[in-house]
């Protein structure tokens, strides 16, 4: 598990220190605790995963927050909390595009590859709830989707998480899940079904909010 944050007080007292440039340093104060708590929550929530990757996702998202400090809500969650959410989807991006770069090309005139295509599960389906509730500037929205987040075990926050970022490729999910073993349609099928449980269990989620 990640060590233990910093106070709320202190977390709130270098955040108003960074957005008001009230000091020169505190950024650099904030790094050198935040850094090693990044990298150490990323290393347990993604163990399988190479460490420069995930060295590289804790120093970009405070280079993210840094550059734009006035879009942490501090009402909403902890400045840490933030962070480990943007290093994140920092990484999840990371491994997306690391995944792209290993693919190779291919020839979508094959005949191998149109009956591919053919088959392959229609997410839109599963990405149209989703994208509907992103898609709105409706802070709610916002808030209850972080909430469900919280209710998720590792796995399922891994999932969700790529979800979130409109992953559509099977690979990052069959990795996550560990079906690389898997023939790809049996990867596919395994991984459109947990798609398919987790937009359920949004919906239920978001009507309980409702009501």
């Amino acid at each position: 598990m990640p060590a233990s944050e910093p106070s709320r007080h202190w977390q709130i007292q270098k955040h108003l220190q960074i957005l008001n440039e009230d000091s020169p340093t505190a950024f650099a104060q904030l790094s050198e605790i935040a850094l090693p708590h990044l990298v150490t929550f990323l290393q347990h929530e993604f163990r399988q995963i190479e460490t420069h990757l995930q060295e590289t996702a804790a120093i970009d998202s405070l280079l993210t927050y840094h550059a734009a400090p006035q879009k942490f809500d501090p009402d909403k969650l902890t400045l840490f909390a933030y962070l480990r959410m943007a290093a994140r989807h920092d990484l999840l991006n990371a491994i997306d595009r690391s995944n792209r770069q290993r693919r190779p090309l291919l020839d979508i005139d094959e005949p191998a590859i149109q009956n591919q295509l053919i088959t392959e599960p229609n997410s839109d389906t599963d990405h149209l709830l989703l994208d509907q509730w992103l898609g709105d500037d409706d802070s709610t929205n916002e808030t209850m989707l972080h909430q469900f987040e919280a209710t998720l075990d590792t796995t399922d926050r891994q999932l969700f998480l790529l979800m979130l970022n409109g992953v559509r490729e099977t690979a990052p999910y069959a990795e996550i899940m560990q079906l690389e073993l898997l023939p790809v349609s049996e990867q596919r099928r395994e991984v459109k079904r947990a798609k398919d449980r987790l937009t359920k269990k949004l919906t239920r989620f978001a009507n309980r909010q409702k009501t």
